[in-house]
């Protein structure tokens, strides 16, 4: 299957270039599986892309529908073999190239992409229609999760881009390791069709160490291990001691708040021509009623002595 993993994406009129296959020489026809992978977890259904083959070093050679069919030459111009194309309603376009000289040594295809949608493509090269017809799983193969008490479930969209069916086995709610389980998954999917794998928190969140990895291949018929194996992080955060930061935090504001409040009132009470300190402050009894101390005792008493001295 090409390319090795994922697809290719093409915007319109972008090409994927040649692209070396190999062919037994002693088999005819040969088969070729394209699909142009749709947006929305569907075949998009539009303008079919332009598929080329080239025999060793000869011309390149555009590949029409059927009934119509190609002749491919080699580098001397002689044909090699014919060629051309069915589409079905997945997006899937067959390619049955009847070899007439099984001495060319080097295959090559080319997919252009005409639709202005941008597309993926996938593609095999088998020497059968039911050898051809293999499943590719996409999937994001790496999930992370921060547990806190109670974590929801994790949904991870699937999605089947090759051209065969991909199936699933094993059973719901197995042991991923790490503190996660496989709770669903599909029993199968289409090509360019989607669904989604749902992974639990085991345990409600109570595990012995803090910190757990590990890696859980998928039961399915994609034959690539890295396409269908999770790498799965598991973390807990530590409740308490959030906890406590957020009091803290709380506190802290709740102290600025008090703090800002008592500023307020004392700033209230400055008298008009007090201005704060290290400035001289007026007065706080108005002048028409403070009392007369001229005939007071005080007022023969010696400035120069204060209380305790004479």
């Amino acid at each position: 299957m090409f390319p090795d993993t994922g697809q290719v994406r093409l915007a319109n009129q972008a090409t994927t270039g040649l692209v070396a296959f190999d062919v037994d020489p002693t088999v005819s026809p040969w088969f070729l599986h394209v699909v142009a992978v749709g947006p929305n977890c569907q075949p998009l259904r539009g303008r079919a892309p332009d598929i080329e083959l080239r025999a060793g070093q000869g011309l390149i050679t555009a590949v029409p529908q059927q009934p119509a069919e190609a002749a491919v030459p080699d580098e001397t111009g002689r044909t090699v073999a014919t060629a051309s194309w069915t589409r079905d309603t997945a997006d899937v376009f067959t390619v049955q190239v009847e070899i007439s000289d099984p001495g060319v040594s080097t295959w090559n295809l080319r997919i252009t992409n005409n639709d202005p949608q941008e597309l993926g493509f996938v593609w095999t090269s088998a020497p059968s229609d039911a050898e051809g017809r293999q499943p590719r799983i996409q999937m994001a193969t790496s999930l992370h999760v921060n547990v806190l008490e109670t974590t929801a479930d994790q949904v991870v969209p699937v999605a089947n881009i090759g051209p065969g069916t991909l199936t699933f086995g094993g059973s719901a709610d197995t042991d991923m390791g790490a503190g996660f389980v496989l709770h669903s998954f599909p029993a199968s999917l289409a090509t360019n069709t989607c669904d989604r794998i749902v992974i639990r928190i085991a345990s409600g969140g109570q595990f012995a160490a803090d910190t757990a990895t590990a890696n859980f291949t998928l039961n399915c018929n994609d034959t690539v291990a890295g396409e269908k194996t999770f790498q799965l992080t598991r973390e807990r955060r530590k409740v308490t001691k959030e906890g406590k930061e957020w009091k803290d935090k709380e506190k802290d504001g709740k102290d600025k708040e008090h703090k800002d409040h008592v500023g307020k009132e004392l700033e209230s009470h400055v008298p008009v021509g007090g201005h704060g300190l290290g400035q001289a402050a007026g007065h706080f009894i108005p002048a028409d009623q403070r009392p007369d101390l001229a005939d007071s005792a005080l007022g023969n008493e010696d400035p120069e002595t204060g209380p305790g001295r004479g």
